[in-house]
């Protein structure tokens, strides 16, 4: 009798919890200020049941009855930002719902700054280090350097913290203080400073440079924010004017952001009247637009573009346009494949973010990869990955750019020249790297006997790189080589052994180089410094005439095409 009255009592509860959570997303969908989603909720239940006194009451019900059963405790608005997302995930992988925190983090990146400390952090061998602190910013002034590990904030210690939640502690508004303790290699006591928060300027382009002395590269390697395209007038302004007739347009690892800027963008290299992305909504809805180039381009300069995996979204309108209308060619890998465009709907507290329509390139290619089967991990985390004895499903959506050459849609943008990207690292680089970073702390602190050459006091900005700098001699790589052999003996956890050190020796004198670069002159400076081993680049460089060749050919077909209209 007892088992049985057990069981009825889990049946009841179970029933209850079924109707409380059905209740949740109810009230939750009802509650948002867009009518459609209105109207859907109408349509589910008659009016009676769906008056807002009893949704109230039955959310109420719902979060008492998971607050009351489920062995770990949940804030009632982290049910609610849950809850909302599991719907909206529901629909698309890309429509969501921004809390107010995420809404005004959100904001300020697109207006690319943001309100903090200003330094990189991130997660190496289970702590939180400093990575590089950003020119003038507080974390500057405060004397903070690569590699201080992060051990406590406002008195509060921190080693057992993910970068997340540090993150979280050292943004704040202007003006407020916070207390950042850190530990210094050859520093025998902790060193705590007293920061003010500022504004950070957050750029799209965060470097630019003559890789030759007639080509320009643009690293637009951040989202399309609200300055990007003035930005980009500077960018080539300043490199014309010291000499640069031609252009690599880096959008690698660029997720997307602004769509008038990914328009404007293309603007400045397309001709005026050429079409740059045709937007396709819900019939009635009014979110249908054809973008063209209003000015266009006022000099043919011959033109490469980089995208890899990461490119998504405005990246992927920018390569489409220049593709088909043969501008310029497109080098690296496969880009992301997402052809949706949400629209950002503003909440009392936080905002949705609703998929409203498609993109089509020039050429009506929709770039949007499939997301009706799997999951949204394989969504994010496989979309170019091949497994054994799979093969790539073959492209039928066939198009022609203006000169006939053939392209596809239904998965990103395929590169004109595929070059795969050599610095993804693989799995036993990955976790050698976890060691390797500590050991660069020990090198660059002046730790090591016989290689004070690499110490570095602080990051110097602005440097001019000559390509000479910290070239890692087999002096360093073999003290790097012991000094990981000997960790990895003493923590075997991560499974490093000295075969797979010795395997990725070639490797290991690239990464030192580029740490040290970085923690001297800071990570776009080191990105510099490395250009030479990036093959992707190197490879625009060598392509550029072709590239010249096309843009000419697709210039004056244009220009007669305009001539007989």
């Amino acid at each position: 009798m007892r088992v049985r009255l057990a069981e009825l009592k889990l049946k009841s509860r179970k029933r209850d919890w079924l109707l409380g959570a059905t209740a949740l997303l109810i009230v939750l969908a009802g509650a948002a200020p867009i009518l459609w989603i209105d109207r859907l909720v109408t349509s589910a239940a008659t009016p009676q049941e769906t008056t807002r006194q009893q949704i109230s009451i039955d959310y109420q019900k719902a979060v008492e009855l998971i607050q009351a059963n489920h062995f770990v405790d949940q804030k009632e608005e982290v049910l609610m930002k849950l809850a909302i997302q599991g719907m909206l995930k529901s629909l698309d992988p890309h429509s969501d719902y921004l809390d107010s925190k995420d809404y005004k983090e959100f904001t300020d990146k697109q207006h690319s700054q943001y309100f903090g400390i200003g330094s990189q952090i991130g997660t190496r061998y289970r702590s939180t280090y400093i990575l590089e602190p950003f020119k003038g910013s507080p974390a500057s002034r405060a004397g903070l350097r690569y590699g201080d590990q992060i051990i406590g904030i406002d008195d509060e210690e921190t080693t057992s913290w993910n970068s997340d939640r540090i993150r979280s502690k050292l943004l704040g508004d202007r003006g407020t203080r916070v207390r950042v303790t850190v530990r210094r290699v050859g520093v025998a006591n902790p060193i705590t400073r007293e920061i003010v928060r500022d504004g950070i300027a957050l750029p799209s382009i965060p470097n630019y440079y003559r890789v030759k002395p007639t080509i320009g590269y643009i690293g637009l390697i951040r989202n399309f924010q609200s300055t990007t395209s003035e930005e980009m007038r500077t960018a080539m302004a300043e490199m014309i004017e010291q000499g640069a007739t031609s252009f690599i347009l880096d959008l690698r690892q660029n997720r997307g952001g602004y769509l008038d800027q990914a328009i404007r963008v293309c603007d400045m290299f397309l001709q005026r009247g050429q079409t740059i992305v045709s937007v396709r909504g819900r019939q009635g809805r009014n979110f249908d637009q054809n973008a063209i180039a209003e000015i266009g381009a006022q000099e043919n300069y011959p033109l490469v573009v980089l995208i890899d995996r990461d490119s998504a979204s405005a990246s992927e309108i920018v390569a489409g346009a220049i593709q088909d209308h043969d501008r310029g060619l497109i080098i690296g890998e496969p880009s992301f494949g997402k052809g949706l465009v949400q629209r950002i709907f503003p909440l009392s507290e936080g905002a949705l973010t609703l998929t409203i329509a498609h993109y089509y390139t020039p050429s009506g290619r929709l770039i949007q990869r499939d997301y009706s089967n799997g999951s949204l991990f394989d969504y994010y985390s496989k979309r170019n990955a091949v497994g054994a004895g799979e093969k790539m499903q073959p492209r039928t959506d066939e198009r022609k750019t203006d000169l006939g050459r053939v392209v596809y849609g239904g998965g990103g943008i395929e590169p004109d020249i595929k070059v795969d990207n050599a610095d993804t690292f693989n799995v036993a680089q990955g976790r050698i790297y976890q060691g390797l970073f500590l050991f660069i702390r020990e090198l660059i602190s002046g730790q090591l006997p016989g290689l004070s050459r690499f110490q570095i006091n602080g990051l110097t900005y602005d440097y001019q790189i000559q390509g000479n700098e910290y070239i890692v001699s087999d002096d360093v790589l073999k003290a790097g080589r012991e000094w990981l052999v000997k960790f990895y003996a003493e923590n075997p956890d991560y499974g490093v052994t000295a075969a797979m050190i010795d395997d990725n020796l070639i490797w290991m004198r690239k990464q030192i180089r580029q740490e040290v670069l970085f923690a001297a002159y800071g990570s776009d400076r080191a990105q510099q410094g490395m250009a030479d081993l990036d093959l992707q680049l190197q490879r625009a460089i060598a392509e550029m005439p072709n590239a010249a060749d096309l843009a000419s050919r697709s210039w004056k077909r244009n220009s007669a095409t305009n001539r007989v209209q």
